[in-house]
This record gives C-alpha cells, sequence and structure tokens, in this order.
C-alpha cells in the first residue's frame, strides 16, 4: 500500500471547500471596499482564492450556519434565508441576505478577536454597514441586526442598524460609479485604499 502524503490529503481536502464562482455582478456585500479595487475585480475576475483564504471562507460559512441554527432551536424564526435583492437600477448590483427575523433583516458575521474588540468599541464595522445599508435600502428593511461571533471563544455581540437613506445614496452612487466604468461610460474610480496598482 502506497505511503499517504499528508501534503497532498490536505490540499484535496481544501480544494473540496472551493466555491470560487466567476461573478458578472457587483456584490452588495463587498460595496464597502475600494471602488477601484471593485472595478478591477469587475472588468479582470475575481483572483482564484488562496488555500488560506478557502479555509477562511469555509469557517465563515460553518459560523453562519451554527448561528442560524441555534437561533432556530431557541424559538426564533428566520425567514427569507438567501433572499437575492437586486437593485432596480441596474441588476448587476445585487445581494444575498441570511435572513429576517421578526420583520428586521439578519446579518451574520464571523471576526477575529482584534476585529471583535473593535465592533465590542466601536459598533459594526464599516463595510458590514455598508452591506447592510445596501440590503436595507433594496429590500425595504427598516432595521437590520448584525450579530458578530468571535472566531476563537464563540462570544456573540450584537449591533442593531437604521436605514440610513443619506448613506444609502451615497453607495448606490458608488455603486453607479462602478458600474459605468466597467461599462465605458465614465472615469475609473478613485483608489480608497492605497494599494491598487
Amino acid at each position: 500500500m502506497a505511503k499517504i502524503s499528508f501534503d497532498e490529503m490536505r490540499d484535496k481536502l481544501t480544494g473540496v471547500l472551493s466555491d470560487h464562482e466567476e461573478r458578472n455582478y457587483l456584490g452588495m456585500s463587498a460595496i464597502g471596499r475600494c471602488p477601484r479595487w471593485l472595478y478591477r475585480e469587475m472588468t479582470n475576475g475575481r483572483a482564484m482564492p488562496t488555500h488560506a483564504m478557502l479555509r477562511l471562507f469555509h469557517e465563515g460559512y460553518l459560523h453562519e450556519r451554527d448561528l442560524l441554527a441555534r437561533l432556530q432551536w431557541a424559538g426564533y424564526v428566520i425567514d427569507l434565508y438567501g433572499l437575492e435583492l437586486v437593485a432596480p437600477f441596474d441588476a448587476r448590483f445585487r445581494g444575498h441576505i441570511d435572513g429576517v427575523l421578526d420583520g428586521t433583516l439578519l446579518e451574520i458575521k464571523s471576526v477575529n478577536d482584534e476585529r471583535f474588540t473593535i465592533v465590542q468599541d466601536l459598533g459594526a464595522l464599516a463595510e458590514h454597514r455598508a452591506q447592510c445599508q445596501c440590503y436595507m435600502r433594496y429590500g425595504g428593511f427598516a432595521d437590520a441586526l448584525i450579530i458578530y461571533k468571535q472566531r476563537s471563544f464563540g462570544e456573540l455581540y450584537m449591533v442593531m442598524l437604521q436605514r440610513d437613506e443619506g448613506e444609502g445614496k451615497l453607495l448606490e452612487a458608488k455603486a453607479r460609479l462602478i458600474l459605468n466604468a466597467v461599462d465605458g461610460k465614465g472615469a475609473l474610480p478613485a483608489c480608497s485604499c492605497g494599494r491598487c496598482p
């Protein structure tokens, strides 16, 4: 019997996690990122995730499923899991929600210790606020509950957001700018991260 190659086994087990898909749309979950980076991702395609990123994505899905199951075991009814929201101005701007809890948008995030501390000190992370504002804007929700789960110890922290029309309009303008640039109808979006070529 041939000896098992642990490196090969690890690579195969990690490869099974791959849910990489070529997206031809601008995800609402990413709208908080650098607009130039989002433009480049739409025009050049998404980079193939590394093994480390695949493991991180998989771990996030496990935490999300765990919290959804625990909410249901505790008697909460989660509606509309995975519902796709599409912006009326352009079907290429869309996202999928984690669910609705008693009429409130529900978003579940698992974060490392450092980011968990930031959330406890300052509230929802900027990229998550942006995502939820878009979901509230295009899903007709008045508020959103983000449940943060600390990956290392499973500690939970909850943040409630209210729909903000001003922020929603700014995010829509950002999405329009990116999509117009993709269509060759406008200037390239400026870099806000300082890492774009």
